[in-house]
């Protein structure tokens, strides 16, 4: 099984793009701070992600800026490739599955970006469909 959850903060700005079918993919990465003991002194620690979000690229890039508060879950993903001296070299990202929203944090909106609205959800009143548990065919 490969997953990650993180909670962090969004680092720097958010870079939205098109792949030519049309799917945006969003990048950024995420700043997750640890805190230990050692020798009885408090040692403080942030640890940095990289992040590829393929599902919902817009909707962060709208609702997210820098140091916006976020969760997501998604799984590694190791990138290799060679550098202009035919070295190899290579570097684990977290391709995004979901993400939450964290925290509604007013304080870290950025002056030159507009302050976003808060997002519309959206409550479905469907009934859930009839399920036969009674088949023989379930495949286990």
């Amino acid at each position: 099984m490969n997953s990650v959850s993180i909670i962090g903060r969004i680092g720097g700005d958010i870079s939205l793009r098109y792949l030519p079918s049309g799917k945006a993919v969003a990048s950024f990465s995420i700043a997750v701070d640890q805190s230990y003991k050692k020798d009885g002194q408090k040692v403080e620690k942030t640890s940095w992600f990289d992040i590829v979000a393929f599902n919902g690229a817009e909707a962060i890039n709208q609702y997210f800026n820098k140091g916006s508060k976020i969760g997501i879950t998604g799984e590694l993903e190791q990138q290799t490739w060679q550098d202009q001296n035919g070295g190899n070299r290579s570097k684990v990202i977290i391709k995004l599955r979901s993400f939450d929203f964290i925290d509604k944090n007013t304080d870290n909106e950025q002056p030159d970006r507009p302050k976003r609205p808060d997002p519309e959800v959206k409550v479905y009143d469907s009934p859930l469909p009839e399920v036969d548990d009674q088949e023989d065919s379930i495949p286990f």
